[in-house]
């Protein structure tokens, strides 16, 4: 039960990562002004909101986790490429996998992304949460490109 593991493991990093924003978001609800930049243009804020804008992220993010985590639950309702008796339990397998990936990516892609946002707005250095939300979206996409190369190119 390999996947077991790596979701106690991915579970236990993205419990870490939304409990220091929080703390952060809380600690830092003082000095954060009433509105704050909620859209950007060439690095430039075009668009404001209310700083209760930064609860939005992690609501929304704990609702597409939980999204998620029902896809994971039946695989077999799935749409897939070569799908045959013979590779079945294996796609499945691996597709659960990868929704496990990107359910646990997801939330922590938009935690870090309101962790710069966040940031940016208390004038801090947004950069690293931002290059790390960033390169967690990229491996969201990679990931069923991938699964779906493979499952093409399955000879049984």
């Amino acid at each position: 039960m390999k996947i077991k593991h790596v979701k106690i493991t991915l579970f236990l990093i993205s419990i870490f990562v939304f409990g220091y924003h929080i703390l952060n978001l809380f600690n830092l609800w003082v000095d954060i002004p009433e509105k704050i930049a909620v859209h950007f243009t060439n690095d430039t804020p075009d668009n404001w909101g209310p700083k209760y804008m930064l609860f939005i992220m992690p609501i929304l993010s704990i609702g597409i986790w939980a999204f998620i985590g029902l896809l994971v639950k039946k695989p077999e309702k799935l749409n897939y490429v070569n799908l045959t008796e013979a590779n079945k339990e294996i796609q499945f397998s691996n597709a659960e996998k990868v929704l496990v990936l990107i359910q646990y990516l997801s939330l922590n892609t938009f935690i870090l992304a309101n962790e710069a946002l966040l940031r940016y707005s208390v004038g801090m250095d947004s950069s690293i949460p931002l290059m790390i939300a960033v390169i967690l979206l990229v491996i969201c996409f990679i990931a069923p490109i991938f699964l779906l190369i493979w499952a093409a190119t399955l000879k049984y």
